[in-house]
């Protein structure tokens, strides 16, 4: 187990008017024994950034530690790494046996050593009656549990994997993860997990790092990232649906945002800090779609839309609406409900539920418009850390 920092880090391909910048000078911290989920969309630079760490790949710049020891230029097979890839690649002709082993061929470990501890591994694993199969032989999950084992048995210092469970179906997904977490408790292994699923990230995770372009939008624990996102872009990645973004502007003790049916009150020291924040830039509001509820005919609503679309996930209903300018709002509602094509609904909001942003830079300002007793505003992520 090791911390891993890196220091700078940067990775560019191409040169001239061809030149990319995979990862932007990334400075990040992985503390000794963690399990941390690297998550962006495709193309975000986040398989770069393990490929890099793994010694696959050589940074253009900057530097990475394991416990301080810089090992930026040292090869893989120096850096006591476990990798599992996105394409499991294990050997075809080789047993599940073989496979195993394999992890330990660079090792010193004799034979007979080799054999018991794949056995070992194998019966952590639950595929120690699978040792003689062939990998065609195999499941997607069973596969991947050999690959698992093939990287955990050198008792790597840093564990890395490549969105491991890709191309698994749903209930597989769910299984492994147990299992992952299960592992990790087990070898407390310094972990770096790289997927584009947020569900993955947050069920996993004891810290998500947020990357787009190249750079480190946020690193947080998942409860933190999702309520409190540093900027828009973590607050539209995070959370299904997406976040419902609506233009506003600073009114006297009030927040007037448009189509709403009536303006949020905010207490005027948290007014004043939007107006300092902001600038001259223009405001938006975040609100998450589980924030909204429903509220009968005479109720007093923040805002009314029109059903668009819905979605019935068993659960939960989705509900798509649109607001009289045709600002698309998305709610959870009751499984119950089935809405009408085209029928009216009504929604309220509270204020420690509204995100605030400067729409001009992606900046957030506020998390909360909800003030504590002491005059603060209200911080969620701390109270549940």
């Amino acid at each position: 187990m090791v911390q891993v920092d890196c220091e700078n880090l940067t990775k560019e391909f191409g040169s001239g008017d061809r030149r990319v910048v995979a990862v932007d000078s990334v400075d990040l911290t992985i503390e000794d024994g963690t399990f941390v989920t690297i998550l962006g969309p495709s193309g975000c630079g986040k398989t770069t950034l393990l490929r890099m760490l793994a010694g696959l790949e050589t940074p253009s710049s900057g530097s990475i530690l394991f416990d301080g020891d810089d090992v930026t230029n040292r090869s893989v097979q120096d850096r006591r790494i476990g990798m599992v890839f996105q394409n499991i690649a294990l050997f075809p002709f080789k047993s599940v046996r073989d496979n195993i082993e394999y992890g330990l061929k660079y090792t010193d470990a004799g034979k007979d050593d080799r054999r018991e501890q794949a056995i070992e591994m194998a019966e952590m694993l639950g595929i120690e009656e699978l040792m003689d199969n062939k990998p065609n032989q195999l499941s997607g999950g069973q596969r991947q549990r050999v690959a698992l084992g093939r990287a955990l048995i050198r008792d790597p210092n840093v564990f890395l994997l490549d969105e491991p469970m890709s191309d698994l179906d749903a209930e597989l997904k769910v299984t492994l993860r147990t299992e992952l977490k299960e592992l990790h408790k087990e070898f407390r292994t310094t972990t770096l997990y790289v997927t584009h699923d947020q569900e993955e990230a947050m069920t996993l995770s004891e810290e998500v790092i947020v990357i787009n372009d190249g750079e480190i939008q946020q690193m947080s624990p998942p409860f933190e990232i999702f309520t409190e996102p540093k900027n828009m872009f973590v607050a539209r990645f995070i959370g299904s649906p997406n976040i419902n973004f609506v233009d506003a502007t600073v009114g006297e003790g009030q927040i007037d945002v448009d189509g709403f049916e009536r303006p949020i009150e905010v207490p005027t020291h948290l007014i004043r800090e939007i107006e300092a924040e902001l600038g001259d830039d223009d405001l938006c509001i975040g609100v998450r779609p589980s924030a909204l509820s429903l509220v009968e005919d005479d109720e007093e609503a923040i805002v009314e839309t029109t059903v668009d679309l819905f979605e019935q996930l068993g659960d939960e209903t989705i509900l798509i609406t649109k607001m009289a300018d045709g600002t698309e709002i998305r709610a959870l509602v009751p499984p119950i409900m089935i809405p009408r094509d085209g029928e009216s609904v009504r929604f309220t909001v509270e204020p420690a539920d509204v995100h605030v942003f400067d729409k001009t830079t992606g900046k957030t300002i506020l998390n909360s418009l909800e003030a504590t007793p002491d005059g603060t505003v209200s911080n969620r992520g701390e109270s549940q850390s």
